[in-house]
C-alpha cells in the first residue's frame, strides 16, 4: 500500500511521493491563525492523526470538537476554560515556564524527534507576525530527519523536500500560486513540471528567492492540468502555494 500511487489527501490538496507516507501521523495545533473549524475536523479525519494542541492551539481543538492527546507549552496565552476541556477529555500535559529559550513549537519538535517515523503534520502556523513564521518554518525544516512533513491551513501551505527527493501534488482547487523556496544556502538539481513556467535541473540560491509566484499550467480550450511535479536533488526545498482569499 505504500508507494506513490497512495497519495495523502489533505482538503484541498493531495500529495503523492514514491515510497508512500509513514501511516503514523502527528497533527500539531499551533496558536497561529486558527483553521476554519470545520477545515481543522476534515483535516483531522483524512489525515488520521494525533492531535497535538500547542499553546493556544488548543482554542482552535476546541473550536472544531477535536480532543487533542498531548497539551504542549508554557500556556501563556491559551485560555483556561479551553485548557480545562482538553484536560476533562483526557488530555496530558507537558507544561514549560514562561521564561525558556526554546519556543513552544520548538519544544514540541523536540517531543516529535521521541517518536519512530511520525510524520508531521502542522496547522494554526501562518498568519500574525513574521517573527514567529520565520522561527516555525525553520525550525521545522531543520529537525533533523528526512521524515515527510507539511505545513498546512485552508488559505495556504508548504511541503518540505530534502535532497533526492520528488512529489507529486494534485490540487481540487486551483491555487493562487505555487512557489518554491530555497531554505539551505542553495537547492540544486530543482525540477517543477506542470506549471506556466517549469523548470529543469536549476539551482535555487536562498539570497536570491526568485522561483515564486508561479501558476498551474493552462492549456487552450481545456482548464489546464491540476498535477505538478517537483523535485529536489540537493538542499531542502519548500513547496509553497496559497488560494485566493
Amino acid at each position: 500500500m505504500k508507494n506513490e500511487h497512495c497519495p495523502l489527501t489533505l482538503n484541498d490538496v493531495a500529495v503523492r511521493r514514491p515510497g508512500g507516507f509513514p501511516a503514523d501521523r502527528l497533527l500539531a495545533v499551533l496558536g497561529g491563525r486558527s483553521p476554519n473549524p470545520l477545515w481543522l475536523a476534515e483535516l483531522a479525519r483524512a489525515s488520521r492523526a494525533d492531535v497535538w494542541a500547542v499553546d493556544s492551539g488548543v482554542d482552535a481543538c476546541r473550536a472544531a470538537g477535536l480532543a487533542p492527546r498531548l497539551l504542549i507549552g508554557d500556556f501563556d496565552s491559551a485560555p483556561s476554560d479551553a485548557l480545562e476541556w482538553a484536560v476533562g477529555r483526557g488530555a496530558a500535559t507537558r507544561r514549560y515556564p514562561g521564561e525558556k529559550d526554546l519556543t513552544d513549537f520548538q519544544l514540541t519538535l523536540e517531543i516529535w524527534r521521541e517518536t519512530d517515523g511520525v510524520m508531521p503534520i502542522v496547522t494554526g502556523c501562518f498568519g500574525g507576525r513574521l517573527d514567529h513564521l520565520f522561527s516555525n518554518l525553520q525550525s521545522f525544516a531543520m529537525t533533523n530527519s528526512r521524515t515527510p512533513r507539511m505545513m498546512i491551513d485552508e488559505q495556504e501551505g508548504v511541503y518540505l523536500l530534502y535532497s533526492a527527493s520528488l512529489a507529486t501534488f494534485c490540487f481540487r482547487k486551483k491555487p493562487a500560486a505555487i512557489s518554491l523556496l530555497p531554505l539551505t544556502d542553495q537547492c540544486a538539481g530543482v525540477s517543477i513540471e506542470g506549471v506556466r513556467w517549469p523548470l529543469s535541473g536549476v539551482t535555487l540560491d536562498r539570497k536570491l528567492p526568485w522561483a515564486v509566484s508561479n501558476r498551474l499550467e493552462e492549456k487552450k480550450g481545456a482548464e489546464g492540468t491540476k498535477e505538478v511535479k517537483v523535485i529536489c536533488g540537493e538542499g531542502v526545498l519548500g513547496v509553497y502555494w496559497c488560494f485566493e482569499a
